[in-house]
């Protein structure tokens, strides 16, 4: 699926370019932000503790190395696992816990062990890189905020994404690149971000992702943005605004439905290998 933005100041309202401000990780009153801005610990812990309850894993017990397996249901998601630092947590449903644990070898395994389940399900298996951040720096060129219902947004927004979008326009008022909020938890907004293809290669996807990142840090949340680990586009966008990887995703699904809710990166047939966003 092809990820909001910013308010630097009550004056920042829709239809409006952003303004820049310097970015520290600093209490509000140094800032600009309208509230203090997480911790980088306490971000990555905010982070976690969404994706744990909503993958339904144990995170808490994740580290370095260390291979965890739990038999736990999920309406939607027979097998989810989190990878990090070669730390590894996983859980599956009790009904496929047999086949999971037959093929699975150690943390290095999980992969293999995840596509054996979705073989038998049948189901399909995806995953994902995680990413997150604090420092963000001020967009590069001109943002401006509108409503997610603007009949001007790409169709992947339109019907999908209330509130929000932050977007670079052309000279025409035409939309060039949009970035918008999934908001399913109070604690983190998760970004969404499309770049037109005649406008991709200059720049303007870090632009809307910046000024996305630092209007959730201001508010207080945590950032989520995440791609494919072969969308490597994607993977350069966040790393140059300062969202960086904090681990990986795998996901069984029986529906394929199921796999757009859950942070499917869908979007392979539309980026050209060599092309930045």
């Amino acid at each position: 699926m092809p990820a909001d933005g910013r308010q630097d100041s009550p004056s920042c309202r829709r239809g409006q370019p952003l303004r820049d401000r310097p970015l520290s990780l600093q209490p509000a009153a140094l800032t600009g932000y309208a509230v203090g801005m997480l911790a980088p610990v306490d971000n990555q812990a905010t982070v976690l503790a969404v994706l744990g309850d909503r993958y339904r894993l144990p995170l808490e017990l994740l580290a370095p190395g260390r291979l965890v397996v739990a038999e736990s249901p999920h309406p939607r998601l027979p097998a989810r696992a989190f990878t990090r630092e070669g730390g590894v947590v996983v859980a599956v449903a009790p009904r496929w816990a047999a086949v999971l644990r037959g093929h699975l070898d150690g943390p290095a395994t999980i992969r293999p062990a995840l596509e054996a389940v979705a073989a038998v399900i049948p189901g399909h298996m995806f995953s994902g890189v995680a990413r997150t951040g604090v420092a963000i720096p001020p967009p590069a060129v001109e943002v401006t905020v509108i409503d997610a219902a603007d009949p001007r947004l790409p169709d992947w927004v339109i019907g999908h994404f209330t509130g929000e979008a932050w977007v670079v326009l052309g000279e025409q008022g035409e939309v060039l690149s949009t970035a918008v909020l999934k908001r399913y938890d109070e604690r983190l907004r998760e970004i969404s971000v499309g770049t037109a293809e005649e406008a991709r290669g200059r720049g303007l996807a870090r632009s809307v992702v910046a000024a996305a990142a630092r209007a959730v840090l201001a508010e207080g949340r945590a950032v989520l943005y995440n791609h494919d680990p072969d969308n490597h586009p994607s993977a350069r966008v966040a790393e140059s605004v300062g969202l960086h990887e904090l681990g990986r995703y795998h996901v069984v699904v029986a529906d394929r439905a199921a796999g757009a809710d859950y942070s499917e990166d869908d979007t392979a047939d539309q980026r050209p290998p060599s092309t930045s966003t």
